[in-house]
């Protein structure tokens, strides 16, 4: 099987959209965004969709009118944070919403920092793996039937329900981890 046609390929995946489990949905979203005067943080675990819905919520705003600008971190460039957060704010003004992926790589003073320069923006949208760094907006969370959903969205002959319920297991729910290793299985199938 050639890589483009295994239906657990990235672009294939990065295409589902994020799906609200506890009743949620974009208006009550966005109206608790509203109230939260456009900070806060969305939170979870790794794999449990908080850039998807991260990204998401920045077209919605965007498509509103809001401007939004990026600041996005990660293991391999924690080393490079306090130079990131002065690139970030060379481009940024009152009127641009900053978007944080993956905050946890700031570290205490420079969160304090970042938050404090970002005061006078005209809102600071975070996700991070715990909360407490601003009011939490959303708590991202996955299912097993969630795994078993997104599957099904992917190809119509999903694997079995055994076998996405072990992976679901034994990638402790994240679901990144489990859609690259069903990435995994299906070429090896194809290979046999």
């Amino acid at each position: 099987m050639r890589a483009c046609d295994n239906p657990f390929r990235s672009d294939r995946v990065l295409s589902v959209r994020y799906r609200f489990l506890n009743g949620d949905d974009w208006e009550s979203i966005l109206g608790r965004l509203d109230e939260l005067q456009y900070r806060a943080a969305i939170v979870g675990l790794e794999g449990a969709g908080k850039t998807t819905l991260h990204e998401e919520l920045a077209e919605r705003l965007k498509s509103q009118g809001q401007s939004v600008c990026w600041l996005r971190l990660n293991r391999e460039n924690r080393h490079l944070a306090s130079r990131l957060i002065e690139q970030a704010f060379v481009d940024v003004t009152t009127e641009d919403c900053l978007f944080v992926d993956g905050a946890e790589q700031l570290g205490f003073w420079r969160w304090q920092r970042l938050k404090r320069r970002a005061a006078s923006l005209a809102g600071l949208v975070i996700n991070t793996h715990t909360p407490g760094w601003l009011p939490t907006l959303v708590q991202c969370e996955t299912t097993s039937e969630l795994l078993h959903e997104v599957t099904g969205e992917l190809t119509p002959d999903p694997p079995s329900t055994a076998l996405l319920d072990r992976l679901f297991d034994q990638h402790d729910g994240n679901l990144r981890l489990c859609l690259r290793s069903l990435y995994d299985l299906k070429a090896a199938e194809a290979e046999a």
